[in-house]
C-alpha cells in the first residue's frame, strides 16, 4: 500500500441516505483534471520560489528572504526535486526523492542523506503540495478517502491524518480543481501551526491542468512564501537523483532521552549542561527562591530543566525565568516556566512575542501549560533589573543593539563574583593566540566598558562543545581581542 508506513488515516465519511443517489465524486473528478493527464509517466516542470524563514534575526517575526529555483518530477505516487539556493558567491543544493516506502532527502550543504522516518516521509509528502496537490490527491485516492460532512461554501473537503500532520484538501465544486490544502502540524516552539497552500492561475497545457502560482501561508499566516511554476511537460521517466545508502530502512527515530550534568560553579551559581542541545543553563540560587536563565528550543526541555533545578534546591520555587534574547535556544522552553508560575523576564520589544508563545495552542502534543493553563506574568527589562535577597545580587543589563545580534539582548552580572553570563557573543577559539574580535564580541566588550562592570570571568551559554570555542573565558582575553587590528 502506498505510504503504508504512515500512521492511521482519518477517514471522514459522508452518510448516504437510504435510496438516494450517490453524491458526485469530486475527488475522482479532480483527479481527472489534475492527475490523470500525467498517465503512466511524470509531469516535469521548473519552478522559482521566494521563501521567508524565521532565523536568527534582530527582532521577533523578522524573516530572512531566500530566492530558490529548481526542477521537479511528479506522478500520482512519486515526487522528485532538485533545488538551488544562491547566497552571495555560494550556491547550495538540496534533493528530494519520494515514493512508496521511500524518502530520500539531502538538505542544503549536507553530504549525507537524512535519516528516513515516517515523520520525514509525511513531511515530504505534505511538502510536495508547495508545487502541486497531485501527490496528495494520489494518496487520498489510494486510501479511498470520502468527503467530510462539512466544508466551506462551494468546496468539498477531504481529510487525512499523517504523522504530525492533519491534512485537508479542498476541491472547488464549480470546476473540480484544488483550491487549497491546509496542514495542521506541531512546531516545538509555536505549537499548533497551520500551513495553507493556495493554488492560483490555473492553466491547461496539453492534458495537464496546473496552477502557475502557489501562495504559501506558514505559521498561521504570519510568514508568506510564493512559488511560481514554469512550463509543465509530460515525460515518460524521471531521473534517479539519490541512491539509497547502505542499510537504508524506513524506521521511527529513537526517542532522545535528555541527560545533563550540574556544575556548581560558584556557591550561588549552578551550570546545568545539556549535551543534547549543546547548551548551558544558568540556575541562580537565592536564599528563598531560584532564577533560571535560558531554556532551549522546546517546552519539553523547559520541563526537564525545571525538574533538574528542583533537584539542586528542592524547597525553593523558581521565581523568575529570564532569556538573554528571543532566539529559540534561549526562550524555547519558556511555556514550562509560565506553567510553573515563574515571572518571565525579557528584553525590550519581546512582550507581544512572548505572549504569542504563551497563548499558542499545543493540542497536538500537549505540554504542561496546555494541560494546566496559567496566565502569563511578564516583565520587560529595558535597562537594568536587580534581583537580590539582601546578601546575594544579580544584575540584568540590557545591551540591545550593542550586541550586534538582537535588539533585546540581555546579559547577567554578579558583582560579588565579578562574573558575567551571556548567551552567544564571545567566539574565542580554544587553540591559538588572540584574534580580532567579531562584531558581537566587540559590541559586548564595549557595552561592558560603558557600564563600568569589573569582570574577571565570562561564561557563555551556547555553544558548549561544538565549534571549538571557549565557553568559560577570562575577561582579559576579550579586552586583548579588542586591541587586535
Amino acid at each position: 500500500m502506498y505510504f503504508s508506513v504512515l500512521l492511521r488515516l482519518s477517514l471522514l465519511v459522508l452518510p448516504l441516505p437510504g435510496l438516494a443517489a450517490l453524491p458526485p465524486d469530486y475527488l475522482a473528478k479532480c483527479w481527472q483534471h489534475q492527475g490523470a493527464g500525467i498517465g503512466p509517466g511524470y509531469a516535469a516542470f521548473s519552478y522559482r520560489e521566494t521563501t521567508r524563514e524565521l532565523e536568527h534575526s534582530q527582532y521577533p517575526w523578522q524573516a530572512t528572504t531566500y530566492d530558490k529555483k529548481g526542477t521537479a518530477w511528479l506522478s500520482g505516487q512519486r515526487f522528485l526535486r532538485q533545488d538551488t539556493l544562491t547566497q552571495g558567491a555560494k550556491t547550495y543544493y538540496s534533493q528530494t526523492q519520494l515514493g512508496p516506502g521511500e524518502v530520500l532527502f539531502q538538505d542544503y550543504g549536507e553530504k549525507a542523506v537524512a535519516a528516513a522516518t515516517p515523520e520525514r516521509l509525511a513531511a515530504q509528502l505534505v511538502g510536495s503540495a508547495r508545487y502541486s496537490p497531485v501527490l496528495l490527491l494520489g494518496y487520498l485516492r489510494e486510501h479511498h478517502v470520502r468527503p467530510a460532512a462539512t466544508a466551506p461554501a462551494g468546496l468539498v473537503a477531504y481529510g487525512a491524518e499523517l504523522p504530525n500532520a492533519r491534512v485537508t484538501v479542498l476541491i472547488r465544486k464549480a470546476d473540480q480543481l484544488v483550491e487549497r490544502v491546509t496542514v495542521l502540524s506541531h512546531d516545538e516552539l509555536f505549537g499548533d501551526v497551520q500551513t495553507t497552500f493556495t493554488y492560483q492561475d490555473y492553466v491547461r497545457q496539453g492534458p495537464l491542468r496546473f496552477a502557475r502560482t502557489v501562495a504559501v501561508a506558514k505559521i498561521n499566516g504570519r510568514v508568506l512564501d510564493t512559488v511560481t511554476v514554469g512550463a509543465v511537460a509530460a515525460v515518460a521517466t524521471a531521473p534517479a537523483l539519490l541512491a539509497r545508502p547502505a542499510g537504508y530502512q524506513l524506521a521511527a527515530a529513537k526517542p532522545e532521552v535528555p541527560a545533563s550534568s550540574v556544575e556548581h560553579f560558584r556557591p550561588n551559581l549552578h551550570l546545568l549542561n545539556l549535551p543534547h542541545t549543546d547548551d548551558r543553563v544558568l540556575v541562580v540560587e537565592f536564599r528563598d527562591f531560584l532564577v533560571v536563565a535560558e531554556a532551549p528550543l522546546s517546552s519539553e526541555n523547559g520541563e526537564y530543566i525545571i525538574r533538574e533545578a528542583r533537584k539542586i534546591a528542592p524547597n525553593k520555587p523558581i521565581k523568575y525565568f529570564v532569556f538573554g534574547h528571543y532566539h529559540p535556544h534561549y526562550l524555547g522552553g519558556l511555556r514550562a516556566f509560565v506553567a510553573a508560575g515563574a515571572t518571565i523576564l525579557g528584553g525590550p520589544g519581546t512582550a507581544d512575542y512572548v505572549r504569542y508563545l504563551a497563548q499558542a495552542p499545543h493540542t497536538l502534543q500537549p505540554d504542561s501549560l496546555q494541560r494546566h493553563p496559567r496566565s502569563l506574568a511578564f516583565e520587560e527589562v529595558a535597562q537594568i533589573k536587580t534581583i537580590t535577597d539582601g546578601t546575594f545580587t544579580m544584575q540584568i543589563h540590557c545591551i540591545g543593539a550593542q550586541s550586534a545580534h538582537t535588539n533585546d539582548y540581555l546579559i547577567y552580572y554578579f558583582p560579588t563574583e565579578k562574573l558575567l553570563f551571556e548567551d552567544d557573543l564571545v567566539w574565542i577559539k580554544r587553540e591559538g593566540g588572540p584574534r580580532k574580535a567579531s562584531a558581537r564580541q566587540a559590541g559586548l566588550t564595549q557595552a561592558v566598558q560603558a557600564l563600568k562592570l569589573p569582570i574577571d570571568t565570562v561564561v557563555q551559554s551556547w555553544p558548549v562543545a561544538d565549534y571549538g570555542v571557549k565557553t568559560i573565558i577570562p575577561y582579559a582575553e576579550l579586552e586583548q581581542a579588542l586591541q587586535v587590528k
